[in-house]
């Protein structure tokens, strides 16, 4: 028996809902600016720049509002981008 993680659910739902853009940084440290259109247990359905996408969870380093970055959040995926 397997209970779901209501924090992720919830976490997802609320930017969803508000249809809030999100980032998403990948393991491989590429980002995703998007917003998010539905969740499962191992996907996450998003739309970047008028593409849907589907993310697997897995491939996840880091998710949430885009605009934490421009308050002060530090971005080293960028850095690693641009160096």
């Amino acid at each position: 028996m397997t209970a779901k993680p209501e924090v992720q659910d919830s976490y997802l739902n609320e930017l969803r809902v508000s249809k809030r853009p999100a980032r998403i940084v990948l393991l491989d440290g590429k980002e995703l600016r998007c917003t998010i259109q539905a969740f499962d247990t191992f996907t996450i359905r998003v739309t970047c720049k008028d593409t849907d996408v589907l993310v697997f969870k897995s491939a996840i380093a880091v998710i949430g509002p885009a605009e934490a970055e421009q308050q002060g959040a530090s971005s080293t995926s960028r850095t690693r981008s641009e160096g």
